[in-house]
């Protein structure tokens, strides 16, 4: 993950001298090599993405082998409030495995290189699945759950790697797009895993074990085609001061011999990144600077799964039955939410480039709120009204348009906007474990809640997302086509701003005078 300090202006006078550099090398950066190697390196994600989302077809197939399993074991059977507890708790376990696997992310990159570590989370995702998909023939629910924690640490790593890896081989100009193309992988899995889940297909009574198991042939593949990529030329570099090896990895991933000019590009950001420090999270939480990108960053990361999304992608199948939908017809509208999810996205993309962050995301929270109370209300009336159950189709397939067209698609842009270079690989991770706390917590919760309150529920998600819309208008900034210290005077003076960077250079310099040479002290003075 790179890393930089707050003294931007010395490092766009460091990109402005390389732009002839980028220039010349941009033209060869999309091959088709790198492209092969992308379709490599991404193929973990639909096998997390299917995985995170396969349970939803087969909810009643699996409560039913659970209470079975109890039964045999102890001649007793569960009640229906202990199954419904138990399965929420199944598909709320992937989360605590993200939560503790994003911690450690990191230090598996650096440690074992980019290359391995992904390899190393598609192993242990194939471990995860396999346990899943032979739970029948073990004849034990604990193997599901032990598989779904494993594929929660995939998830985890997967979703750091991968982009990563990735991000590290593109020209500038490509990281963008590159980065971008993870969520269409997350968003198609999803409704691959639901057109998988068809009673016709895998997600029956004699072949749902399979379904659980399909990943298999992503993560497969990926242990199989990933060895003979290469390696990540800029941890090469960087990490391994292996210049000879960064060179043939470059030649391959532009698919020419002379590539001077990249590994040029990549000394310069050696350069650049010689002069920074981390800031460690104390000093994010002290910091009245970068407290309020910190606030943003965690209640966005909540909201994201308290939205009443995650009640649509993942429970569908039984929110639709609860509408009054047969199963085959509650399956079939379930992969229409998967489709919509994915061509949204596709959409995404180009609305980023054409309006503000914080409109996106505040107009597509105000239109989930809305939704969310139209979906309880038809529900609550849908006995005396029976066309109100095709409304709540319609209706939930528009909470997942305001979704992907605002709040999913802002909020990775935006971690990335807030904080400053230093501060940004703390500021994510601090966001991406409390999304997966919120992915844990609303997965587990929701199944009771839906229980308990039935249509009601959906009036929780409406107060969280209005809540949520008028949090976004008084806190959070815009933050398109800002640098760092732009979006900090919407909360801070001229005066407070300079004194607090100047502060926090000063930090980071004697930090770096503790691990560093002399010579690297020297760039951090004519930064300050």
């Amino acid at each position: 993950m790179s890393k930089g300090s707050f003294t931007l202006s010395n490092k766009e006078a460091h990109h402005s001298s390389d732009k002839s550099i980028q220039d010349e090398t941009i033209e060869n950066g999309w091959t088709f090599r790198f492209l092969l190697i992308m379709f490599t390196a991404y193929l973990i994600i639909p096998g997390i993405g299917y995985t995170v989302s396969s349970l939803n077809a087969p909810t009643d197939l699996i409560k039913e082998f659970m209470n079975e399993t109890k039964f045999q074991r102890d001649s007793e059977w569960m009640s229906t409030d202990e199954v419904d507890s138990l399965f929420g708790l199944l598909v709320a376990v992937v989360g605590l495995g993200s939560a503790a696997g994003s911690l450690i992310a990191s230090i598996l990159a650096d440690k074992f290189g980019r290359k391995l570590s992904i390899i190393l989370a598609s192993v242990t995702g194939l471990i995860g699945v396999l346990m899943m998909a032979l739970c029948k023939v073990g004849s034990s629910y604990e193997m599901l759950f032990v598989g779904r924690t494993l594929t929660g640490f995939t998830l985890a790593w997967g979703l750091s790697l991968a982009p990563a890896y990735l991000v590290e081989m593109a020209l500038p100009s490509m990281r963008g797009s590159v980065a971008l193309m993870n969520q269409l992988f997350q968003s198609f899995s999803f409704f691959v895993a639901q057109v998988m889940g068809y009673t016709e297909l895998l997600g029956n009574e004699h072949y749902w074990c399979y379904l659980l198991g399909f990943p298999v042939i992503f993560f497969g593949l990926q242990i199989i085609l990933l060895p003979f990529c290469p390696e990540s030329p800029r941890y090469l570099l960087m990490n391994k001061n292996d210049t000879e090896g960064a060179t043939r990895a470059l030649q391959i991933i532009r698919n020419r011999k002379n590539v001077e000019k990249d590994i040029a590009m990549l000394h310069q950001e050696l350069k650049e990144s010689a002069t920074d420090a981390e800031v460690s999270v104390i000093k994010l939480f002290k910091s009245p600077l970068l407290r309020r990108p910190l606030v943003i960053a965690i209640v966005m990361g909540l909201q994201q799964n308290w939205c009443g999304m995650n009640a649509i992608l993942f429970f569908s199948t039984q929110l639709f039955k609860s509408a009054g939908l047969d199963d085959r017809n509650a399956r079939y509208a379930t992969s229409g939410t998967g489709l919509t999810f994915f061509l949204c996205n596709v959409f995404a993309i180009f609305l980023l480039t054409r309006f503000g962050r914080k409109t996106l995301f505040q107009m597509g929270t105000i239109g989930m709120a809305v939704c969310s109370a139209v979906i309880a209300l038809t529900m609550l009336y849908q006995d005396e009204v029976n066309a109100l159950r095709y409304v709540n189709i319609v209706v939930s397939l528009l909470v997942i348009v305001c979704y992907s067209l605002g709040p999913i698609c802002v909020f990775w842009v935006m971690l990335s906007e807030l904080f400053p270079n230093s501060a940004r690989g703390t500021g994510f991770s601090i966001a991406i474990l409390c999304a997966m706390l919120g992915f844990f917590s609303h997965c587990y919760i929701f199944p009771i809640l839906l229980s308990n309150l039935k249509s009601y529920t959906f009036f929780v998600f409406c107060g969280i997302d209005i809540a949520m819309a008028i949090f976004i208008h008084f806190y959070v900034p815009e933050t398109k086509n800002k640098s760092f210290a732009e979006i900090a005077k919407s909360w801070a003076t001229s005066a407070d701003l300079d004194k607090t960077l100047a502060n926090m250079n000063q930090d980071i310099a004697v930090d770096i005078e503790k691990k560093s040479e002399p010579s690297l002290q020297e760039n951090v003075n004519e930064c300050l």
